[in-house]
């Protein structure tokens, strides 16, 4: 599987956004250019992993964190973005979570099995 650079990308934007830090004062502590970190946010550019690592720590966060959208067992990091999103839903919106999920799964699977049919 090929990096999402795409997903990347918003990865990246999204958590300098959560640190209040412009494009800005990220390339300076990462000692790289504002017009890299835009192309890298905006997957015009590809990232090495050695500035990759930079930027991670700069952001204090996880590789994985960035890289999720790209790996076959990001489970972890998925589980741990959606308790930060269902953190603040209503009862009410909790209460109707179980079944769109379901739903969302069963779309999935169907999705899934015309791609393999398609690809026999």
């Amino acid at each position: 599987m090929a990096v999402d650079y795409k997903d990347l990308g918003m990865r990246i934007r999204k958590k300098r956004e959560e640190c209040g830090m412009s494009q800005a004062e990220l390339a300076g502590k990462a000692q790289l250019s504002t017009q890299h970190i835009s192309n890298v946010e905006n997957a015009r550019s590809k990232i090495g992993l050695d500035k990759l690592v930079v930027i991670s720590n700069v952001l204090n966060c996880s590789l994985d964190e960035l890289i999720c959208g790209s790996l076959k067992k990001g489970r972890t990091v998925y589980s741990s973005e959606i308790a930060e999103i269902i953190e603040d839903f209503s009862d009410n919106e909790l209460r109707v979570l179980p079944g769109f999920l379901r739903s969302v799964n069963y779309l999935y699977q169907l999705m899934q099995s015309d791609k393999d049919s398609e690809e026999q």
